[in-house]
């Protein structure tokens, strides 16, 4: 998401992939990338360019909305980084523009049975150091996860392998410990092949080394990232460029401004006060999705009162208006928090118990019964650096005055939220949880017993057992059945609140094409191009 004022950095350069400790505000969480998947892509009246010859070769002067941590796929804990590291590796699967699982560096897979999963590799294949790819690799990079000392906040979504039995240099079979319905899914989230040799012959973090699109070129500290075409990228006739520029512009403006002057081509995190104008301005072509975005919500400690009160939290859910929140807070863009998942998400049941709400009468009854007939007084941990976020607790404390809470904001830096929220040292705060495409990624993460990132302490064994469940089934109409039965003992146990979903939008030259925004929430750059 973007914001409309605050310090020289921006909440994106914060966001952590994949969802392992995506749920918040910071060091995690959200952002933006190319390619549509799971739904259609909208932009603004002005085309893209696409119908337009597109001319092979150029460089793309990109912004990001700050500095990337790690260029290890493993290891790195900031959206920026993956934004670059994409460009770099390849993975075994993707998704591609309906939802779909489609090919990369396995040409096929086969579900043996619930249990093994039989993947046939490409033999065209080489990193960017010569090495020819292989099935070792891949034995290598899933190993290299789940080992321990990586310390890789991603090894929670390969947890279900038992074991990688490499059968010849192009078949390798995973072998699980349980049925698990969203294997495929989360490889085409964050299965980065690595090479063992570039890994231990120097820092990967410094020196990535993939079979991507694009090969690592320099890293200028604060300012730029460099990568060029690799000739020997497996896909025929891709990338189109030659080169791209990663720019780190971390104030809102100052991307607009660049953009304007012809100084970058393209640009992450449109600033939400101006999307209106910025979209339809005929000097830019603009990009967003429906269904590529990220669940924002109010979490709360439930081991600590009055959160300990299961009223207390529902009492908060019927004074709220989520509406006031989306027009205010977000400026009307994006939708109104109802679940983890969009609208337009194939997952999406619609089910709201609030969408009755506010019902201020109802709320009070809730304080009283929990033992606060004459209100009392919480406290918001706020981040100023997130306007939108600190702007939602602001409505929040508004709407709660009317119910007699008196909800006292505390603002603090990033860094400080972060630690906090991790250890549970909070009441209420805001949170969000990043590229969310399987319900898995949410439930499993955020809401079970023990959780990664359940820093709201909540525990429901009846709902960790149906979450467990849903895991396990291959049967997408079983699993959707289960999701809305969780999401009812979610919404009833109130630990959390939907309060916003947020969509993600670039601006980008007239003359740019092939830039789209992806569930996945990344830059898919080797099918942009320049038209002319």
């Amino acid at each position: 998401m973007t914001f409309n004022s605050g310090p020289d950095f921006s909440r994106r350069s914060f966001l952590q992939r994949a969802g392992l400790l995506g749920f918040s505000v910071v060091g995690v969480g959200a952002a933006g990338s190319l390619l549509s998947a799971c739904g259609p892509t909208n932009s603004s009246a002005a085309g893209s360019g696409a119908a337009a010859a597109l001319k092979p070769g150029g460089v793309l002067k990109a912004a990001l909305t700050g500095e990337p941590d790690s260029l290890d796929p493993a290891v790195s804990s900031v959206y920026t980084g993956a934004q670059v590291y994409d460009g770099i590796f390849s993975k075994l699967v993707d998704l591609g523009p309906d939802g779909s699982v489609v090919p990369r560096l396995a040409t096929k897979w086969t579900a043996q049975d619930d249990k093994t999963w039989v993947f046939d590799l490409a033999d065209n294949v080489y990193f960017h150091n010569g090495e020819k790819f292989s099935a070792a690799d891949v034995k290598y990079t899933f190993e290299r996860i789940l080992d321990p000392k990586t310390a890789s906040a991603y090894a929670p979504l390969y947890t279900p392998i038992d074991s990688i039995e490499v059968v010849s240099p192009t078949q390798v079979i995973f072998h699980l410990k349980s049925s698990f319905g969203p294997f495929l899914t989360n490889l085409a989230n964050n299965g980065e092949i690595v090479n063992q040799k570039a890994i231990e012959s120097k820092d990967p973090a410094r020196n990535p080394v993939g079979t991507g699109p694009f090969q690592f070129v320099e890293w200028v500290q604060g300012d730029h990232i460099t990568l060029k075409k690799w000739d020997k990228y497996f896909r025929s006739g891709r990338p189109y460029l030659d080169e791209v520029d990663f720019r780190f512009l971390l104030v809102d403006q100052s991307r607009v401004d660049a953009l304007s002057a012809g100084e970058i081509n393209w640009a992450d995190a449109v600033p939400l006060q101006q999307l209106p104008t910025l979209s339809k301005d005929p000097r830019f072509t603009y990009k967003t999705s429906p269904v590529a975005g990220i669940p924002d919500f109010l979490a709360m400690n439930v081991a600590k009162a009055p959160f300990d009160k299961k009223e207390v939290r529902q009492a908060i859910a019927w004074a709220i208006d989520r509406k006031v929140i989306k027009d205010i807070a977000y400026f009307g863009s994006g939708e109104v928090g109802v679940q983890e998942v969009p609208s337009g998400s194939p997952w999406y049941d619609g089910v709201d118990p609030f969408a009755a709400g506010p019902n201020l009468d109802k709320a009070k009854q809730l304080l009283a019964a929990a033992g606060y007939p004459n209100g009392l007084t919480i406290h918001y941990l706020g981040l100023p650096q997130y306007p939108e976020l600190l702007k939602t607790g602001e409505i929040v404390a508004e709407a709660l005055k009317k119910i007699g809470i008196t909800m006292q904001i505390e603002q603090v830096d990033v860094s400080v939220w972060f630690d906090r929220y991790s250890k549970g040292d909070y009441e209420i705060t805001s949170a969000y949880q990043e590229r969310t495409i399987d319900p898995d990624n949410f439930y499993s993460l955020v809401a079970r017993t023990g959780g990664s990132i359940n820093s709201m302490k909540y525990s429901n064994p009846a709902l960790d057992k149906l979450i467990d469940q849903a895991a396990s089934s291959t049967d997408m109409a079983e699993r959707k059945k289960l999701y809305t039965q969780i999401r009812a003992i979610v919404q009833d146990d109130c630990p959390l609140i939907f309060t916003h979903y947020e969509t993600l939008n670039y601006l980008m030259q007239k003359n740019v094409s092939g830039s789209v925004v992806n569930p996945t929430l990344e830059l898919n750059l080797e099918d942009v191009a320049f038209t002319g």
